[in-house]
Protein backbone atom coordinates (compact mmCIF):
# COMPACT_ATOMS: atom_id res chain seq x y z
CA UNK A 1 0.00 0.00 0.00
CA UNK A 2 2.75 2.37 0.76
CA UNK A 3 4.07 2.32 -2.80
CA UNK A 4 0.71 3.33 -3.96
CA UNK A 5 0.38 6.08 -1.53
CA UNK A 6 3.37 7.36 -2.73
CA UNK A 7 2.41 6.91 -6.61
CA UNK A 8 -0.67 8.83 -6.14
CA UNK A 9 1.56 11.60 -3.85
CA UNK A 10 4.00 11.54 -6.66
CA UNK A 11 1.27 12.02 -9.12
CA UNK A 12 -0.52 14.74 -7.88
CA UNK A 13 2.72 16.51 -6.94
CA UNK A 14 4.33 16.58 -10.73
CA UNK A 15 1.15 17.61 -11.94
CA UNK A 16 0.94 20.35 -9.82
CA UNK A 17 4.54 21.41 -11.02
CA UNK A 18 4.11 20.71 -14.69
CA UNK A 19 1.16 22.79 -14.66
CA UNK A 20 2.79 25.97 -13.14
CA UNK A 21 5.82 24.89 -15.51
CA UNK A 22 3.50 25.42 -18.48
CA UNK A 23 1.59 27.91 -17.41
CA UNK A 24 4.61 30.23 -16.93
CA UNK A 25 5.67 29.43 -20.69
CA UNK A 26 4.46 31.14 -24.06
CA UNK A 27 0.85 30.41 -25.07
CA UNK A 28 0.26 27.94 -27.75
CA UNK A 29 3.07 25.46 -26.30
CA UNK A 30 0.46 22.79 -26.18
CA UNK A 31 -0.51 22.42 -29.75
CA UNK A 32 3.60 23.19 -31.06
CA UNK A 33 4.44 20.42 -33.38
CA UNK A 34 8.16 21.89 -34.01
CA UNK A 35 10.03 18.43 -33.20
CA UNK A 36 12.51 20.20 -31.08
CA UNK A 37 10.26 21.95 -28.84
CA UNK A 38 7.93 18.69 -28.61
CA UNK A 39 10.61 16.58 -27.57
CA UNK A 40 12.13 19.35 -24.96
CA UNK A 41 8.82 20.02 -23.30
CA UNK A 42 8.07 16.26 -22.89
CA UNK A 43 12.07 15.42 -21.97
CA UNK A 44 11.33 18.03 -18.71
CA UNK A 45 8.52 16.44 -17.91
CA UNK A 46 9.88 13.46 -18.23
CA UNK A 47 12.73 14.10 -15.84
CA UNK A 48 10.99 15.83 -13.22
CA UNK A 49 8.59 13.29 -13.21
CA UNK A 50 11.19 10.65 -12.69
CA UNK A 51 13.19 12.57 -10.16
CA UNK A 52 9.99 12.81 -7.88
CA UNK A 53 9.61 9.19 -8.13
CA UNK A 54 13.24 8.64 -7.02
CA UNK A 55 12.68 11.09 -4.52
CA UNK A 56 9.68 8.81 -2.44
CA UNK A 57 11.17 5.99 -3.07
CA UNK A 58 9.37 4.03 -5.65
CA UNK A 59 10.13 1.16 -7.63
CA UNK A 60 10.45 0.69 -11.14
CA UNK A 61 7.26 -0.61 -11.65
CA UNK A 62 5.92 2.29 -9.88
CA UNK A 63 7.73 5.14 -11.58
CA UNK A 64 6.80 3.28 -14.94
CA UNK A 65 2.97 3.83 -13.97
CA UNK A 66 3.12 7.30 -12.31
CA UNK A 67 5.01 8.18 -15.44
CA UNK A 68 2.73 6.97 -18.18
CA UNK A 69 -0.09 8.70 -15.99
CA UNK A 70 1.00 11.91 -15.68
CA UNK A 71 2.66 12.14 -19.42
CA UNK A 72 -0.94 11.09 -20.55
CA UNK A 73 -2.86 13.60 -18.26
CA UNK A 74 -0.63 16.73 -18.57
CA UNK A 75 -1.03 16.23 -22.22
CA UNK A 76 -3.90 14.57 -23.65
CA UNK A 77 -1.72 12.03 -24.80
CA UNK A 78 -3.55 8.27 -25.54
CA UNK A 79 -2.01 5.20 -24.49
CA UNK A 80 -0.15 4.38 -27.63
CA UNK A 81 1.55 7.50 -27.84
CA UNK A 82 2.57 7.56 -24.15
CA UNK A 83 4.36 4.27 -24.96
CA UNK A 84 5.92 5.64 -27.75
CA UNK A 85 7.31 8.79 -25.75
CA UNK A 86 8.28 6.62 -23.17
CA UNK A 87 10.32 4.12 -25.32
CA UNK A 88 12.52 7.31 -26.76
CA UNK A 89 12.84 8.79 -23.31
CA UNK A 90 15.22 6.16 -21.69
CA UNK A 91 17.59 6.48 -23.78
CA UNK A 92 17.72 10.25 -24.21
CA UNK A 93 18.11 10.18 -20.79
CA UNK A 94 21.30 8.12 -20.96
CA UNK A 95 22.47 10.58 -23.65
CA UNK A 96 22.24 12.90 -20.85
CA UNK A 97 19.36 15.10 -22.81
CA UNK A 98 19.65 18.31 -21.10
CA UNK A 99 15.95 18.89 -20.71
CA UNK A 100 15.37 15.78 -18.87
CA UNK A 101 18.09 16.69 -16.28
CA UNK A 102 16.75 20.35 -15.82
CA UNK A 103 13.33 19.31 -15.04
CA UNK A 104 14.59 16.59 -12.63
CA UNK A 105 16.70 19.34 -10.95
CA UNK A 106 13.44 21.86 -11.26
CA UNK A 107 11.09 19.70 -9.75
CA UNK A 108 13.27 19.32 -6.60
CA UNK A 109 14.21 22.92 -6.57
CA UNK A 110 10.31 23.63 -6.97
CA UNK A 111 8.81 22.01 -3.71
CA UNK A 112 12.51 23.06 -2.11
CA UNK A 113 11.93 26.36 -2.41
CA UNK A 114 11.38 28.54 0.75
CA UNK A 115 10.08 31.36 -1.14
CA UNK A 116 7.55 32.12 -4.29
CA UNK A 117 10.16 33.25 -6.38
CA UNK A 118 12.35 30.38 -5.73
CA UNK A 119 9.36 28.52 -6.73
CA UNK A 120 8.40 30.63 -10.11
CA UNK A 121 12.07 30.64 -11.14
CA UNK A 122 12.20 26.46 -11.22
CA UNK A 123 9.32 26.24 -12.92
CA UNK A 124 10.16 29.33 -15.62
CA UNK A 125 12.99 26.68 -16.28
CA UNK A 126 11.46 25.03 -19.22
CA UNK A 127 10.57 28.36 -20.75
CA UNK A 128 14.33 28.73 -20.48
CA UNK A 129 14.77 25.92 -22.34
CA UNK A 130 11.99 27.02 -24.48
CA UNK A 131 13.98 29.76 -25.46
CA UNK A 132 16.89 28.90 -26.12
CA UNK A 133 15.44 26.55 -28.78
CA UNK A 134 13.90 29.42 -30.47
CA UNK A 135 17.58 31.34 -30.29
CA UNK A 136 19.25 28.30 -31.98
Amino acid sequence: MHQEENREAVAKMTMQFLAEAIGQCPAGLESSTERDIVFAVLGFQYGAIQSAAYVAGLDADAIASVTRDVLGRINGMQGEMVTKILQVMPSLAKKEYPPIGIGGRAIIGFFNAAADEEKIAAACSLREILRQIDEA
